[in-house]
Protein backbone atom coordinates (compact mmCIF):
# COMPACT_ATOMS: atom_id res chain seq x y z
CA UNK A 1 0.00 0.00 0.00
CA UNK A 2 2.91 1.98 0.64
CA UNK A 3 4.57 2.16 -2.48
CA UNK A 4 1.31 2.70 -4.54
CA UNK A 5 1.51 6.62 -2.97
CA UNK A 6 5.28 6.32 -4.19
CA UNK A 7 3.63 8.63 -7.14
CA UNK A 8 2.32 11.84 -7.83
CA UNK A 9 -0.32 10.71 -10.21
CA UNK A 10 -4.22 12.45 -10.28
CA UNK A 11 -5.12 8.82 -9.29
CA UNK A 12 -3.33 8.43 -6.07
CA UNK A 13 -4.24 12.19 -5.11
CA UNK A 14 -7.89 11.61 -5.54
CA UNK A 15 -7.45 7.99 -3.83
CA UNK A 16 -6.31 10.14 -0.97
CA UNK A 17 -9.63 12.63 -0.55
CA UNK A 18 -11.69 9.79 -1.09
CA UNK A 19 -9.46 7.49 2.02
CA UNK A 20 -9.66 10.84 4.37
CA UNK A 21 -13.74 11.20 3.28
CA UNK A 22 -14.17 7.56 4.25
CA UNK A 23 -12.26 8.00 8.00
CA UNK A 24 -14.13 11.12 8.64
CA UNK A 25 -17.63 11.22 6.97
CA UNK A 26 -19.17 8.37 9.16
CA UNK A 27 -18.42 10.09 12.17
CA UNK A 28 -20.01 13.37 10.85
CA UNK A 29 -23.27 11.71 10.33
CA UNK A 30 -23.22 8.99 13.16
CA UNK A 31 -22.50 12.25 16.25
CA UNK A 32 -23.25 15.64 15.90
CA UNK A 33 -22.06 17.01 18.97
CA UNK A 34 -20.25 19.66 19.26
CA UNK A 35 -17.67 21.01 22.00
CA UNK A 36 -17.51 24.07 24.37
CA UNK A 37 -14.63 26.04 22.80
CA UNK A 38 -17.12 25.47 18.68
CA UNK A 39 -19.88 26.71 20.94
CA UNK A 40 -18.06 29.90 21.93
CA UNK A 41 -17.28 30.39 18.23
CA UNK A 42 -20.67 29.91 16.96
CA UNK A 43 -21.69 32.67 19.84
CA UNK A 44 -18.96 35.18 18.31
CA UNK A 45 -20.50 34.78 14.61
CA UNK A 46 -23.68 35.11 15.70
CA UNK A 47 -22.88 38.36 17.69
CA UNK A 48 -21.48 39.86 14.60
CA UNK A 49 -23.94 38.45 12.33
CA UNK A 50 -26.61 40.59 14.73
CA UNK A 51 -24.55 43.50 13.88
CA UNK A 52 -21.88 43.90 16.88
CA UNK A 53 -18.37 44.52 16.48
CA UNK A 54 -15.62 42.57 18.20
CA UNK A 55 -13.89 43.69 21.19
CA UNK A 56 -16.37 46.00 21.46
CA UNK A 57 -19.33 45.03 21.83
CA UNK A 58 -17.90 41.26 21.78
CA UNK A 59 -15.21 40.77 24.86
CA UNK A 60 -13.48 38.30 23.65
CA UNK A 61 -9.56 37.44 22.24
CA UNK A 62 -10.63 35.68 19.23
CA UNK A 63 -8.42 37.09 16.48
CA UNK A 64 -10.00 39.16 14.09
CA UNK A 65 -9.68 36.98 10.72
CA UNK A 66 -10.97 34.01 12.47
CA UNK A 67 -14.15 35.98 13.65
CA UNK A 68 -14.86 36.99 10.18
CA UNK A 69 -15.02 32.96 9.45
CA UNK A 70 -17.66 32.95 11.96
CA UNK A 71 -19.37 35.81 10.94
CA UNK A 72 -19.38 34.38 7.21
CA UNK A 73 -20.19 30.70 8.41
CA UNK A 74 -23.44 32.48 10.23
CA UNK A 75 -24.48 33.83 7.68
CA UNK A 76 -24.47 31.43 5.49
CA UNK A 77 -25.77 28.29 7.80
CA UNK A 78 -26.33 29.84 11.32
CA UNK A 79 -25.42 27.69 13.93
CA UNK A 80 -24.09 24.32 12.46
CA UNK A 81 -21.68 22.22 14.15
CA UNK A 82 -21.79 20.22 10.80
CA UNK A 83 -20.94 23.52 8.75
CA UNK A 84 -18.20 23.65 11.14
CA UNK A 85 -16.81 20.42 10.49
CA UNK A 86 -16.94 20.17 6.64
CA UNK A 87 -15.02 23.93 6.52
CA UNK A 88 -12.27 22.33 9.18
CA UNK A 89 -12.02 19.33 6.58
CA UNK A 90 -11.96 21.40 4.01
CA UNK A 91 -8.99 23.44 5.37
CA UNK A 92 -7.18 20.36 6.79
CA UNK A 93 -7.64 18.19 3.01
CA UNK A 94 -6.22 21.95 1.57
CA UNK A 95 -2.89 22.07 4.26
CA UNK A 96 -2.01 18.31 3.37
CA UNK A 97 -2.19 18.48 -0.52
CA UNK A 98 -0.44 22.15 -0.24
CA UNK A 99 2.56 20.84 1.45
CA UNK A 100 2.60 17.88 -0.34
CA UNK A 101 2.54 19.98 -3.97
CA UNK A 102 5.64 22.03 -2.19
CA UNK A 103 7.47 19.52 -1.65
CA UNK A 104 7.33 17.88 -4.81
CA UNK A 105 7.54 21.30 -6.69
CA UNK A 106 10.69 22.11 -5.15
CA UNK A 107 12.32 18.80 -5.03
CA UNK A 108 13.02 18.63 -1.57
CA UNK A 109 13.25 14.52 -1.62
CA UNK A 110 14.82 12.64 -4.33
CA UNK A 111 11.94 11.67 -6.13
CA UNK A 112 8.45 12.90 -6.11
CA UNK A 113 5.90 11.14 -3.38
CA UNK A 114 2.17 11.56 -2.34
CA UNK A 115 3.32 9.70 0.78
CA UNK A 116 3.61 13.33 2.78
CA UNK A 117 -0.48 14.02 2.00
CA UNK A 118 -1.10 10.13 2.99
CA UNK A 119 0.56 10.60 6.52
CA UNK A 120 -0.78 14.77 6.97
CA UNK A 121 -4.52 12.70 6.54
CA UNK A 122 -4.19 9.71 8.35
CA UNK A 123 -2.25 11.20 11.24
CA UNK A 124 -4.88 14.07 11.22
CA UNK A 125 -7.52 11.91 11.31
CA UNK A 126 -6.60 10.36 14.86
CA UNK A 127 -9.25 12.80 16.50
CA UNK A 128 -11.76 14.56 16.13
CA UNK A 129 -10.08 17.62 17.86
CA UNK A 130 -8.19 17.73 14.65
CA UNK A 131 -11.09 18.50 12.42
CA UNK A 132 -12.46 21.20 14.92
CA UNK A 133 -12.39 24.95 12.93
CA UNK A 134 -10.73 26.56 15.38
CA UNK A 135 -8.51 30.01 14.87
CA UNK A 136 -5.13 27.42 14.90
CA UNK A 137 -6.63 25.34 11.94
CA UNK A 138 -7.71 28.44 10.29
CA UNK A 139 -4.43 30.30 10.68
CA UNK A 140 -1.81 27.15 10.36
CA UNK A 141 -3.35 26.62 6.45
CA UNK A 142 -2.16 30.52 6.14
CA UNK A 143 1.46 29.42 7.77
CA UNK A 144 1.67 26.56 5.19
CA UNK A 145 0.86 28.73 2.23
CA UNK A 146 3.37 31.18 2.90
CA UNK A 147 6.15 28.06 2.43
CA UNK A 148 6.81 28.15 -0.97
CA UNK A 149 7.33 31.88 -1.02
CA UNK A 150 9.95 31.11 1.66
CA UNK A 151 12.12 28.61 -0.41
CA UNK A 152 11.60 29.93 -3.34
CA UNK A 153 14.20 32.78 -2.37
CA UNK A 154 16.18 30.52 -0.69
CA UNK A 155 16.60 28.44 -3.64
CA UNK A 156 17.10 30.81 -6.15
CA UNK A 157 18.32 33.94 -4.68
CA UNK A 158 16.71 36.23 -6.74
CA UNK A 159 12.84 37.79 -6.11
CA UNK A 160 13.51 38.58 -2.87
CA UNK A 161 10.61 40.52 -3.12
CA UNK A 162 8.46 37.13 -2.45
CA UNK A 163 9.74 37.31 1.08
CA UNK A 164 7.12 40.04 1.33
CA UNK A 165 4.91 38.07 0.09
CA UNK A 166 5.53 35.27 2.54
CA UNK A 167 5.96 37.87 5.41
CA UNK A 168 2.28 39.54 4.55
CA UNK A 169 0.90 35.35 4.37
CA UNK A 170 2.29 34.86 7.61
CA UNK A 171 0.90 38.15 8.82
CA UNK A 172 -2.97 36.64 7.85
CA UNK A 173 -1.82 33.98 10.15
CA UNK A 174 -1.56 35.77 13.10
CA UNK A 175 -4.92 37.80 12.55
CA UNK A 176 -6.20 33.97 13.07
CA UNK A 177 -4.17 32.91 16.04
CA UNK A 178 -1.57 35.73 17.15
CA UNK A 179 1.28 33.07 18.59
CA UNK A 180 1.35 31.38 15.29
CA UNK A 181 4.01 34.63 14.39
CA UNK A 182 6.37 32.88 16.21
CA UNK A 183 6.91 31.26 13.06
CA UNK A 184 8.71 33.89 11.48
CA UNK A 185 11.30 32.29 13.15
CA UNK A 186 11.54 30.03 10.43
CA UNK A 187 11.67 32.85 8.09
CA UNK A 188 14.41 34.61 9.76
CA UNK A 189 16.37 31.03 10.52
CA UNK A 190 15.32 30.18 6.59
CA UNK A 191 16.56 33.77 5.25
CA UNK A 192 20.06 33.15 7.42
CA UNK A 193 20.62 29.97 5.81
CA UNK A 194 19.81 30.62 1.91
CA UNK A 195 20.62 34.21 1.02
CA UNK A 196 23.61 36.92 0.87
CA UNK A 197 21.53 40.09 1.50
CA UNK A 198 20.04 39.02 5.10
CA UNK A 199 19.09 42.31 6.12
CA UNK A 200 17.18 43.17 3.32
CA UNK A 201 15.89 40.06 2.98
CA UNK A 202 14.51 39.83 6.62
CA UNK A 203 13.30 43.26 6.66
CA UNK A 204 11.06 42.55 3.44
CA UNK A 205 9.83 39.74 5.27
CA UNK A 206 8.87 41.52 8.62
CA UNK A 207 7.26 44.62 6.15
CA UNK A 208 5.43 42.18 4.81
CA UNK A 209 4.19 40.41 8.10
CA UNK A 210 3.52 44.07 9.21
CA UNK A 211 1.65 45.19 6.33
CA UNK A 212 -1.86 43.79 7.26
CA UNK A 213 -1.39 44.48 10.92
CA UNK A 214 -1.05 48.24 10.02
CA UNK A 215 -4.00 48.28 7.60
CA UNK A 216 -6.21 46.91 10.83
CA UNK A 217 -4.72 48.75 13.31
CA UNK A 218 -5.55 51.86 11.17
CA UNK A 219 -9.21 51.08 11.45
CA UNK A 220 -9.58 50.06 14.42
CA UNK A 221 -7.70 53.67 15.18
CA UNK A 222 -10.47 55.18 13.03
CA UNK A 223 -13.08 53.46 14.91
CA UNK A 224 -12.07 54.24 18.66
CA UNK A 225 -11.40 50.73 19.53
CA UNK A 226 -7.51 50.42 19.10
CA UNK A 227 -7.53 49.96 22.91
CA UNK A 228 -9.56 46.87 23.05
CA UNK A 229 -7.99 45.87 19.83
CA UNK A 230 -4.69 46.09 21.38
CA UNK A 231 -5.31 44.33 24.79
CA UNK A 232 -7.57 41.34 23.62
CA UNK A 233 -5.69 40.52 20.37
CA UNK A 234 -2.05 41.72 20.73
CA UNK A 235 -1.56 41.36 24.61
CA UNK A 236 -4.27 38.74 25.61
CA UNK A 237 -2.50 35.90 24.00
CA UNK A 238 0.58 36.00 25.81
CA UNK A 239 0.02 34.96 29.28
CA UNK A 240 1.38 31.99 29.47
CA UNK A 241 -1.22 30.25 32.25
CA UNK A 242 -1.27 26.73 30.74
CA UNK A 243 -3.77 24.23 31.49
CA UNK A 244 -5.27 21.34 30.50
CA UNK A 245 -8.87 20.55 28.98
CA UNK A 246 -8.44 17.28 29.30
CA UNK A 247 -6.69 15.27 31.70
CA UNK A 248 -2.98 14.80 30.91
CA UNK A 249 -3.10 11.05 31.18
CA UNK A 250 -5.54 10.82 28.42
CA UNK A 251 -3.79 13.75 26.66
CA UNK A 252 -0.80 11.83 26.25
CA UNK A 253 -2.13 8.19 25.42
CA UNK A 254 -4.24 10.45 22.44
CA UNK A 255 -1.26 11.74 21.36
CA UNK A 256 0.77 8.76 22.06
CA UNK A 257 0.62 7.17 18.56
CA UNK A 258 1.56 10.61 16.06
CA UNK A 259 4.75 11.36 18.88
CA UNK A 260 5.97 7.95 18.00
CA UNK A 261 5.98 8.21 14.75
CA UNK A 262 7.40 11.52 14.55
CA UNK A 263 9.98 10.00 16.93
CA UNK A 264 10.83 7.08 14.71
CA UNK A 265 10.67 9.35 11.09
CA UNK A 266 13.34 11.82 12.73
CA UNK A 267 15.63 9.23 13.88
CA UNK A 268 14.88 7.69 10.15
CA UNK A 269 15.91 11.21 8.42
CA UNK A 270 19.13 11.12 10.83
CA UNK A 271 20.26 7.78 9.67
CA UNK A 272 20.18 8.56 5.62
CA UNK A 273 23.39 8.98 3.91
CA UNK A 274 24.47 12.80 2.55
CA UNK A 275 21.92 14.48 0.27
CA UNK A 276 21.51 17.38 -1.89
CA UNK A 277 22.84 20.84 -0.07
CA UNK A 278 19.27 22.34 -0.56
CA UNK A 279 17.64 18.80 1.24
CA UNK A 280 19.99 19.40 3.89
CA UNK A 281 19.44 22.76 4.63
CA UNK A 282 15.70 22.61 4.28
CA UNK A 283 16.05 19.89 6.29
CA UNK A 284 17.58 22.17 9.19
CA UNK A 285 14.70 24.43 8.51
CA UNK A 286 12.31 21.95 9.25
CA UNK A 287 13.92 21.35 12.71
CA UNK A 288 12.79 24.74 13.25
CA UNK A 289 9.66 24.41 12.02
CA UNK A 290 9.46 21.35 14.70
CA UNK A 291 10.87 23.87 17.88
CA UNK A 292 8.54 26.85 16.95
CA UNK A 293 5.58 23.79 17.21
CA UNK A 294 6.58 22.32 20.53
CA UNK A 295 7.22 26.90 21.73
CA UNK A 296 3.53 27.47 20.09
CA UNK A 297 1.60 24.80 22.61
CA UNK A 298 2.76 26.75 25.42
CA UNK A 299 0.75 29.70 24.72
CA UNK A 300 -2.54 27.89 24.81
CA UNK A 301 -4.88 28.77 27.68
CA UNK A 302 -6.10 24.63 27.64
CA UNK A 303 -3.58 22.39 25.96
CA UNK A 304 -5.61 20.06 24.14
CA UNK A 305 -5.10 17.82 21.72
CA UNK A 306 -6.12 20.09 18.81
CA UNK A 307 -2.90 22.14 19.48
CA UNK A 308 -0.69 19.48 18.47
CA UNK A 309 -2.36 20.09 14.92
CA UNK A 310 1.05 21.59 14.23
CA UNK A 311 2.88 18.77 14.27
CA UNK A 312 1.49 17.27 11.15
CA UNK A 313 4.04 18.79 8.62
CA UNK A 314 7.25 17.94 10.48
CA UNK A 315 4.94 14.36 10.96
CA UNK A 316 4.78 14.79 6.74
CA UNK A 317 8.49 15.51 6.46
CA UNK A 318 9.61 13.43 8.29
CA UNK A 319 7.68 10.30 7.71
CA UNK A 320 8.60 10.34 3.98
CA UNK A 321 12.08 9.22 5.01
CA UNK A 322 10.82 6.58 7.78
CA UNK A 323 8.80 4.83 4.98
CA UNK A 324 11.36 5.22 2.26
CA UNK A 325 14.23 3.42 4.36
CA UNK A 326 16.00 0.61 2.61
CA UNK A 327 14.59 -2.01 4.41
CA UNK A 328 12.29 -5.01 2.66
CA UNK A 329 8.56 -3.60 1.17
CA UNK A 330 6.23 -5.60 3.29
CA UNK A 331 7.93 -4.29 6.67
CA UNK A 332 6.63 -0.78 5.60
CA UNK A 333 3.39 -2.16 4.41
CA UNK A 334 2.72 -3.50 7.89
CA UNK A 335 3.96 -0.35 9.49
CA UNK A 336 1.68 1.88 7.81
CA UNK A 337 -1.41 -0.59 8.57
CA UNK A 338 -0.41 -0.34 12.25
CA UNK A 339 -0.28 2.98 11.88
CA UNK A 340 -3.88 2.55 10.16
CA UNK A 341 -5.46 0.47 12.34
CA UNK A 342 -4.35 2.27 15.81
CA UNK A 343 -5.73 5.82 13.79
CA UNK A 344 -9.07 4.07 13.30
CA UNK A 345 -9.20 2.22 16.58
CA UNK A 346 -8.72 5.66 18.60
CA UNK A 347 -11.21 8.01 15.96
CA UNK A 348 -13.72 5.47 16.80
CA UNK A 349 -13.29 3.97 19.94
CA UNK A 350 -16.72 5.09 21.29
CA UNK A 351 -18.21 3.32 18.40
CA UNK A 352 -16.26 -0.13 18.97
CA UNK A 353 -17.35 0.42 22.65
CA UNK A 354 -13.31 0.17 23.33
CA UNK A 355 -12.61 3.31 25.31
CA UNK A 356 -13.13 1.67 28.75
CA UNK A 357 -10.49 -0.73 28.04
CA UNK A 358 -8.11 2.23 26.52
CA UNK A 359 -8.95 3.95 29.11
CA UNK A 360 -9.48 7.40 26.84
CA UNK A 361 -12.27 9.87 27.07
CA UNK A 362 -12.82 13.16 25.92
CA UNK A 363 -16.70 13.44 26.68
CA UNK A 364 -15.72 16.56 29.31
CA UNK A 365 -14.87 18.44 25.92
CA UNK A 366 -18.37 17.96 24.34
CA UNK A 367 -21.28 20.07 24.53
CA UNK A 368 -24.54 18.79 26.18
CA UNK A 369 -27.85 21.21 27.02
CA UNK A 370 -28.28 21.88 30.59
CA UNK A 371 -31.86 20.98 31.81
CA UNK A 372 -34.73 23.37 33.60
CA UNK A 373 -33.30 26.36 32.01
CA UNK A 374 -35.21 28.70 29.67
CA UNK A 375 -35.11 28.28 25.81
CA UNK A 376 -35.34 30.46 22.83
CA UNK A 377 -34.88 33.48 25.36
CA UNK A 378 -31.82 36.00 25.68
CA UNK A 379 -29.88 35.30 28.23
CA UNK A 380 -26.69 36.20 30.29
CA UNK A 381 -24.56 33.62 32.37
CA UNK A 382 -22.74 35.08 35.79
CA UNK A 383 -20.35 31.97 35.36
CA UNK A 384 -17.98 29.96 33.15
CA UNK A 385 -20.22 27.60 31.60
CA UNK A 386 -21.73 28.26 28.07
CA UNK A 387 -24.07 25.50 27.68
CA UNK A 388 -26.66 27.83 28.96
CA UNK A 389 -26.50 29.30 25.37
CA UNK A 390 -26.80 25.62 23.59
CA UNK A 391 -30.84 26.69 23.33
CA UNK A 392 -30.54 30.67 23.83
CA UNK A 393 -29.99 33.79 22.36
CA UNK A 394 -26.26 34.97 23.80
CA UNK A 395 -26.80 39.64 24.92
CA UNK A 396 -24.60 41.72 26.01
CA UNK A 397 -20.61 41.74 25.64
CA UNK A 398 -19.80 39.50 28.08
CA UNK A 399 -19.87 36.03 26.13
CA UNK A 400 -16.16 35.15 27.44
CA UNK A 401 -16.60 34.69 31.26
CA UNK A 402 -12.52 35.24 31.99
CA UNK A 403 -12.69 38.43 29.97
CA UNK A 404 -16.14 39.45 31.82
CA UNK A 405 -14.09 39.21 35.32
CA UNK A 406 -12.47 42.66 34.76
CA UNK A 407 -15.86 44.43 35.59
CA UNK A 408 -17.82 41.57 37.80
CA UNK A 409 -14.90 40.70 39.54
CA UNK A 410 -14.55 44.77 40.43
CA UNK A 411 -17.69 45.82 41.38
CA UNK A 412 -16.27 48.17 43.92
CA UNK A 413 -14.92 50.21 41.43
CA UNK A 414 -17.09 52.84 39.71
CA UNK A 415 -15.47 52.86 36.24
CA UNK A 416 -16.09 48.16 36.51
CA UNK A 417 -19.87 49.10 37.35
CA UNK A 418 -20.34 52.20 35.08
CA UNK A 419 -19.37 49.62 32.37
CA UNK A 420 -21.57 47.17 33.23
CA UNK A 421 -24.12 49.62 33.16
CA UNK A 422 -23.26 50.68 29.76
CA UNK A 423 -23.58 47.32 28.37
CA UNK A 424 -27.01 46.17 29.69
CA UNK A 425 -28.76 49.65 29.90
CA UNK A 426 -29.79 49.13 26.34
CA UNK A 427 -29.50 44.83 25.83
CA UNK A 428 -31.09 43.43 28.74
CA UNK A 429 -31.12 39.79 29.18
CA UNK A 430 -34.74 37.93 29.26
CA UNK A 431 -33.07 35.81 31.86
CA UNK A 432 -29.90 35.68 33.97
CA UNK A 433 -28.06 32.91 35.29
CA UNK A 434 -25.97 33.60 38.29
CA UNK A 435 -23.31 30.74 38.68
CA UNK A 436 -21.31 32.77 40.77
CA UNK A 437 -23.68 34.49 43.34
CA UNK A 438 -23.49 37.64 42.04
CA UNK A 439 -27.01 39.46 41.77
CA UNK A 440 -27.59 40.32 45.40
CA UNK A 441 -24.45 42.88 45.00
CA UNK A 442 -25.38 43.75 41.59
CA UNK A 443 -28.84 44.63 42.68
CA UNK A 444 -27.41 46.66 45.28
CA UNK A 445 -25.16 48.71 43.01
CA UNK A 446 -27.20 48.71 40.01
CA UNK A 447 -30.95 48.70 41.07
CA UNK A 448 -32.10 50.13 37.70
CA UNK A 449 -30.35 47.55 35.85
CA UNK A 450 -30.36 44.27 38.09
CA UNK A 451 -33.15 45.59 39.93
CA UNK A 452 -35.75 45.00 37.51
CA UNK A 453 -35.26 41.23 37.60
CA UNK A 454 -36.71 38.84 40.22
CA UNK A 455 -35.63 34.53 41.20
CA UNK A 456 -37.83 32.14 39.09
CA UNK A 457 -38.23 29.24 41.81
CA UNK A 458 -35.41 27.75 40.17
CA UNK A 459 -31.82 27.84 41.52
CA UNK A 460 -29.52 31.03 40.31
CA UNK A 461 -32.19 31.95 37.47
CA UNK A 462 -33.47 35.50 37.66
CA UNK A 463 -36.39 36.69 34.75
CA UNK A 464 -36.72 40.17 33.92
CA UNK A 465 -40.04 41.56 34.99
CA UNK A 466 -42.44 42.85 32.41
Amino acid sequence: MVSYFRSVRTSRQFFLVLLFLGIQLPLYLLLTSGTLQELLYMLIGERMADGYTMYEQIYDNTAPLSALVYWIIDLLTGRSVLAYRIVALVLLLLQALTFNFILNRHQVFATRSSLPALLYLVVGSITYEFGMLTPLLIGHTFVILSLPYLITVSREGIENNRLFVGGFILGLAALCYLPLSLYLLVGVFAVLLFTSNTFRSILLMLCGFAFPYAMLLTFYFYTGTLQEFTELHILRPWQFKVAFALPPADLAKLMALPLIVLLFSVLSSLSLPQRLVFQVKFQQVMWVWLLVSFLLVMTRDEISANIFILLLPAIAYFGEYLFTINVKRWMLNIAFILLFVGTLLIRYRDILGISSILQLSDSQLITNPVTEVPEGESILVLGNDPRYYLQNKPVTPYLNWQLAQRDFSNLNNYKAVYNIYLNLKDEMPAYIIDEVGLMKALQYKLPAIFGRYQPTGQDNIYQLKQ
